[in-house]
């Protein structure tokens, strides 16, 4: 089975037996072997195999029912986070490039190989390894004990579970660290007790205390607003498309690289990455474009260390925009150094429903009835 079949069979099982009791179970963590309410499909919407926009067309075609309100807010979280980083994307220059705080060596590594003195952390550790998902309330848990209990830098943090989450979403992942730590709502940390632990866990894990220290972060740079993404759409502007492994959506894509007289996938290997994935996660990211590819009779995987090579003679290039983070990156170097023109397509929903992002999500979600608006008459 594939994992692009996964995808659409995991999907199925949810709407048909799962999401009616999500709202009221979703916060339960049963374990790593009883999937309980969640929906299991973040990996496959973090690579954009199931896009954002046409779940929820699909939830709101198929159910009528407010029962269902909840999961499409989920959703809706995921691309609020994509746009209030994409309006504000000196927040990941400044995660991928500030000095890590002083911070104590034999406590990390004695957290990172789930050593620590906190059997229940150590738990979530081995988990996170063995299977490269977390429960979204247990991230919950993993990084306050991380930052508040263990006093270990935030960052070091969201590194960790960018290494070994298969749905290491570059705004999902970053923003809920920094959400946990108080930067994202200043003020607002996330802290949990003994009795909240008791009972998500399904008494799995039964504490008498939980030691946090006072810590409290502070912006190290003032977050500036950018709108230069705006400026994008998705006509084609050259013969060229290259895309990378976090937009894989086949329907929508099919179309447009039919525009194109070369297609290019690129998928970044750890020498050109700053933060380094677990081997297991580059070949869960392998396998996706090996599937895509294979749906396609124009599409060639593309070498990342033979970008010059083969785009010598080639100025001009559109690309299927893959959003801030290690791609964006990536690009944008090989952009500079060789003197390249490179068009960003992003969808028109994104930039839509970005344009909300500017500040809170209650905010956001003031919007949302118009976002959906935009999507059914977009079909």
């Amino acid at each position: 089975m594939t994992l692009f079949k996964d995808a659409l069979e995991e999907r199925d099982f949810f709407l048909e037996n799962k999401i009616k009791n999500y709202e009221k179970l979703r916060n339960f963590d049963y374990g790593p072997k009883n999937e309980g309410s969640v929906s299991k499909l973040s990996p496959y919407i973090s690579h954009r195999i199931l896009l954002e926009y046409e779940l929820i067309e699909e939830i709101k075609d198929k159910f009528q029912s407010i029962k269902t309100n909840k999961f499409i807010e989920e959703i809706y979280w995921r691309i609020y986070w994509k746009g209030w980083m994409e309006n504000r994307p000196g927040v990941w220059s400044d995660f991928i490039s500030e000095e890590i705080p002083e911070y104590d060596y034999e406590t990390y590594e004695n957290a990172v190989n789930g050593n620590s003195k906190l059997d229940f952390f150590n738990s979530w550790v081995h988990e996170l390894k063995t299977y490269n998902y977390l429960h979204n309330h247990t991230r919950m848990w993993f990084a306050s004990t991380w930052i508040f209990n263990l006093g270990l830098p935030w960052q070091l943090g969201a590194t960790f579970f960018f290494k070994y989450l298969f749905d290491g979403d570059a705004a999902s992942n970053l923003l809920s660290w920094r959400w946990v730590a108080g930067l994202q709502t200043k003020g607002k940390q996330y802290l949990f007790s003994p009795a909240n632990l008791k009972k998500f866990s399904n008494n799995r894990f039964n504490v008498d205390k939980i030691n946090n220290k006072q810590i409290f972060f502070e912006e190290s740079n003032q977050i500036s607003f950018e709108d230069e993404i705006y400026k994008s759409n998705m006509e084609p502007k050259s013969e060229t498309l290259i895309l990378f492994e976090n937009d894989l959506h086949v329907t929508t894509l099919k179309n447009i690289f039919r525009n194109y007289k070369n297609v290019f996938i690129i998928l970044l290997g750890n020498k050109q990455r700053k933060i380094k994935l677990s081997e297991s996660v580059l070949n869960f990211k392998q396998k996706i474009v090996f599937e895509f590819i294979k749906q396609f009779d124009n599409i060639t995987q593309l070498d990342p260390l033979k970008l010059i090579e083969i785009f010598n003679d080639i100025n001009h290039l559109d690309m299927i925009y893959p959003g801030i983070g290690e791609n964006n990156d990536f690009i944008n170097s090989f952009k500079k150094l060789n003197n390249k023109v490179i068009f960003n397509l992003v969808r028109d929903q994104d930039l839509f429903a970005w344009k909300f992002a500017k500040k809170g999500f209650f905010k956001f979600k003031e919007n949302i009835p118009k976002i959906n608006q935009y999507i059914f008459q977009n079909k």
